[in-house]
């Protein structure tokens, strides 16, 4: 084997520069006191596995016939069945229902004087009392006794009164203890093995080669440098080899190592090595808790009303205050306009009236400027003495504060005008 005089192997990188010879091992030295022994440094990582080498072919033996199966050994007998478990207690049974009401006294009208008249049907029955409830899986609950008869009326016969509710199901009585299992039969003989079937003739396929070892890790840091021991005594230096042929030849066994000399000077610090690439990124660390949810802020909003108030052709509608806004997004200016600030808004309406002859109603809301039939309310009647009335329930956006107002068309006067208003602003952001 390779010896050097740094103490390497030639199974192994050699970390320093040695001075190679050829020729005989010089004498043993007497050896120096070992000195302590420094702090072993820490391990470096592990150098990257190498690649696998390729998986040889696959075996070429043939699988033998499976030998038949054995006979399958008799049944045990059945174990005896358990006792059946008691029957539950029958439950309550139900209360009886109230009695139904009496039936409505028959309304006919007495016939002129002469011949009398066929009678007429018999007035409806009262309702029938609620069936008292049902005991746990007991008997049903006594039905309701009937209502009297109403007294003979002279109208056709009214409907049957509702049958009353079905009382409710008693509890089921509970299980019986279950009956013990029987005793296992005996098992079947085993069937005999079958024959062995001839053994596969597959051929080992060849080792793939092995793979390349992987890079060596980077050194651990040095541990400390423990105190340099008594110098040994210097051995005898070796022959010198005879001169080399052009190629170096092998190198000669290392000598003993001399003393270690006193330590240089540090070096300067090399270059630091470029930044390694960046690791993976580790996994999703678990969600922490929802924090508490925030306060949501008080709605905004208003209404109006007005009662027996009286429209004629053309009228803006007056809305007297019932709830007003504190916030100042919904404001009366008087009683015929109210102004939004900008935002959307749901707004509820009804409007009803009177009209002493044939007339129609026409009711239209303006906003942002200009008056709005698509959110109105129409109503057209052709008889005297009629009432009229609608509702409408829009969403209104207004990019800029606006002045709400309702107005009245009709071809005639109207009267006994009611009238509701809401107005909710919407919590919403552009």
């Amino acid at each position: 084997m390779r010896r050097y005089y740094c103490g390497c192997d030639s199974n192994m990188s050699c970390p320093c520069r040695c001075v190679q010879y050829i020729g005989p091992r010089g004498a043993t030295g007497p050896a120096g006191a070992a000195g302590p022994q420094g702090v072993t440094g820490a391990t470096g990582p592990t150098g990257a596995t190498g690649a696998a080498g390729p998986t040889g072919p696959a075996g070429l033996g043939i699988t033998g016939p499976t030998g038949a199966a054995g006979p399958r050994g008799a049944t045990g007998p059945a174990g005896a069945a358990g006792p059946q478990g008691a029957t539950g207690a029958t439950g309550p049974t139900g209360a009886t229902g109230t009695a139904g009401p009496t039936g409505p006294a028959g309304l006919g009208i007495t016939g002129p004087t002469g011949a009398a008249g066929p009678r007429g049907a018999t007035g409806p029955a009262g309702a029938a009392g609620p069936q008292g409830a049902t005991g746990a899986t007991g008997p049903t609950g006594a039905t309701g006794t009937a209502g009297p008869t109403g007294p003979a009326g002279l109208g056709i016969t009214g409907p049957t009164g509702a049958a009353g509710p079905r009382g409710a199901t008693g509890p089921t009585g509970a299980a019986g203890p279950q009956g013990a299992t029987g005793a296992t039969g005996p098992t079947g003989a085993t069937g005999a093995a079958g024959p062995t079937g001839p053994a596969g003739l597959g051929i080992t396929g060849p080792t793939g080669a092995a793979g390349p070892r992987g890079a060596t890790g980077p050194a651990g840091a040095a541990g400390p440098q423990g105190a340099t021991g008594p110098t040994g005594a210097t051995g005898a230096a070796g022959p010198t080899g005879p001169a080399g042929l052009g190629i170096t030849g092998p190198t000669g066994a290392a000598g003993p190592r001399g003393a270690t000399g006193p330590a240089g000077a540090a070096g300067p610090q090399g270059a630091t090595g470029a930044t390694g690439p960046t690791g993976a990124t580790g996994p999703t660390g678990v969600m922490g808790p929802t924090g508490a949810a925030g306060e949501a802020p008080d709605d905004i909003f208003a209404s109006y009303a007005a009662v027996q108030s009286v429209y004629n052709n053309g009228d803006l509608i007056t809305l007297y205050p019932a709830i007003t806004d504190p916030t100042g997004n919904i404001t009366a200016t008087d009683l015929t306009h109210i102004t939004l600030a900008a935002g959307y808004y749901l707004i509820s309406y009804k409007v009803s009236v009177i009209f002493p002859t044939a007339n129609y109603m026409q009711i239209t809301p303006s906003y942002n400027g200009t008056p709005h039939l698509d959110t109105g309310i129409y109503f057209a009647t052709s008889t005297n003495g009629s009432s009229a009335c609608g509702s409408a329930f829009f969403v209104l956006y207004a990019p800029s504060p606006t002045v709400f107002t309702l107005t009245y068309s009709g071809s005639g006067r109207a009267t006994g005008g009611d009238v509701n208003l809401t107005i909710l602003k919407l919590q919403r952001t552009e």
